[in-house]
C-alpha cells in the first residue's frame, strides 16, 4: 500500500478549499502553494472532478471549489477517488485473482490489514483533518483476536490453523 505524491498534493489542495469554502481556489495558485507543476495540478482537479468532490467554475474569475461539505467526505474517500481501491496486497485487489488465496497464510493477515486500514481512514473526515480534530477511531472487533473472522474472509485457508 501507497499513499501516492499524487493524493497527498490532492489531500493537500482539498485542505486550503476547505479552509476558506467561500472562495474560488484557481488551479495556478493551488499549484504555486502546493509546489506542483500547473498542469499536474490540473490532473488532480480533474480527477476530483469526477469523483464529485470538487466543482470547476470556467472563466476568469473562475477556479475551484468543494462540492460536498468536508465533514462528510473521509480520507479513504479522497485517497481511492485519486488512486483507486486502496489494497495491501495484490490478492487483496476488488478483482484479485491468486491461485494461493484459498491456501495461502499470509492472505488473512493482508486482508485483516486492509480492513483495518479501512476503518481507520474512514473514521477521519477532510474537516477533521483541516480542523486539527484528529481524534481517529477503529472498530474495537481489531483488538479481539475472537473476532477476528467477522472482518477476515478466507475460507478453509484461515479456519486451518483453529
Amino acid at each position: 500500500m501507497d499513499i501516492s505524491r499524487k493524493t497527498d498534493y490532492a489531500l493537500r489542495m482539498l485542505a486550503m478549499l476547505a479552509e476558506d469554502r467561500e472562495s474560488l481556489l484557481s488551479v495556478r495558485t493551488a499549484a504555486e502553494k502546493v509546489d506542483v507543476p500547473y498542469s499536474f495540478a490540473r490532473s488532480i482537479q480533474h480527477g476530483l472532478v469526477l469523483a464529485g468532490i470538487v466543482e470547476s467554475l470556467r472563466g476568469v474569475h473562475g477556479g475551484m471549489r468543494l462540492k460536498v461539505d468536508p465533514a462528510q467526505i473521509t480520507i479513504r474517500q479522497v485517497v481511492e477517488a485519486i488512486q483507486g481501491p486502496l489494497v495491501m496486497n495484490e490478492c487483496t485487489a476488488p478483482t484479485a485473482d491468486c491461485a494461493r488465496m484459498g491456501g495461502c497464510c499470509y492472505h488473512p493477515l493482508w486482508v485483516g490489514t486492509q480492513a483495518l486500514v479501512h476503518d481507520y481512514l474512514d473514521s477521519v473526515t477532510l474537516d477533521d483533518v483541516v480542523n486539527r480534530r484528529l481524534s481517529p477511531a477503529v472498530d474495537p472487533k481489531f483488538a479481539d483476536r475472537d473476532r477476528f473472522y467477522e472482518y477476515v474472509s478466507c475460507g478453509e485457508g484461515c479456519r486451518a490453523a483453529e
